[in-house]
């Protein structure tokens, strides 16, 4: 970090004295909180170049996406992306405020607006529709050695979503801050233009609520949710794609575990799980 903090103050895009805090929640990349006299942001170090089949890593994604919402009232404000000798570094304003845990309505009312924001220049297509999730299913179950369960592929026959809108892919509750403004969304650096179904299902997912919040949502909190997003088509989409969404992500559990990541065990477990109450 000292290498990183002095050539960013080399640079002037930190002030020299700022008192550094690492931030704690994420997995893949290192943060830390920049406090200075007159204001606090967020320096948010991309480490890692290893490919992943669901969640892409890009600094610039990240940056372009907080620049595309800026104002919005959905994104950190950016400052400055910036290409420094430890990787690449995103800079934005930091957000006073609590990781989300409860009221799942809030949610809905969120990814809404993210969902009604113009699509921007340079994002990512995301394939969509049952015969693209399977192949994603497919490919990642490729990469996977060490499968003790069998995957059962359904498909219910649903064609590509008529309306892509912009997506954060990664909807978790780590990735979602509870200011006095109203929510606000981190982690921008896997954004696409797909399926709006693709937001739902991630924030449904129970193995990411174990992973990344307090553990899956109760029947309750999944129906307030699904409630509080306005547009129902999309909601009848996603329940008729929920089996095959869920069985993605236990493939990517078990992706992850033959990777050396071993709290992805339970989160396969509960995934598999959630297959069955789906279909139900």
């Amino acid at each position: 970090m000292d290498g990183l903090q002095r050539e960013l103050e080399e640079s002037n895009f930190v002030s020299r004295g700022a008192a550094w805090t690492q931030l704690s929640g994420g997995r893949t990349n290192k943060a830390w909180r920049v406090d200075t006299a007159d204001t606090s942001l967020v320096c948010k170090l991309f480490t890692s170049t290893k490919t992943n089949p669901l969640y892409p890593n890009f600094a610039v994604d990240e940056y372009n996406s907080q620049v595309a919402l800026s104002g919005a009232g959905i994104a950190p404000d950016p400052i400055a992306f910036v290409q420094c000798e430890a990787g690449d570094v995103v800079l934005y304003q930091h957000l006073e405020g609590e990781t989300w845990k409860s009221n799942t309505a809030s949610v809905g009312g969120l990814l809404s607006k993210v969902h009604d924001q113009t699509p921007y220049e340079g994002l990512r297509f995301l394939p969509s529709g049952s015969n693209a999730l399977i192949d994603q299913i497919k490919g990642i179950l490729a990469e996977c050695t060490q499968l003790d369960w069998t995957p059962v592929i359904k498909d219910p026959k649903i064609g590509p979503t008529k309306h892509a809108v912009l997506i954060h892919t990664d909807i978790v509750a780590n990735n979602i801050v509870v200011t006095q403004q109203g929510l606000r969304l981190i982690d921008w650096q896997c954004p696409a233009l797909g399926d709006a179904t693709e937001d739902l299902a991630s924030f449904l997912s129970p193995a990411m609520q174990y992973l990344y919040g307090a553990g899956p949502l109760n029947g309750g909190d999944v129906s307030l949710f699904l409630a509080a997003y306005p547009d129902k088509d999309v909601v009848i989409r996603y329940r008729m794609l929920a089996p095959l969404y869920h069985l993605r992500i236990a493939a990517y559990c078990q992706w992850k575990l033959e990777r050396g990541d071993p709290d992805y065990a339970q989160a396969l477990q509960l995934e598999l799980s959630a297959i069955n109450q789906a279909e139900c």
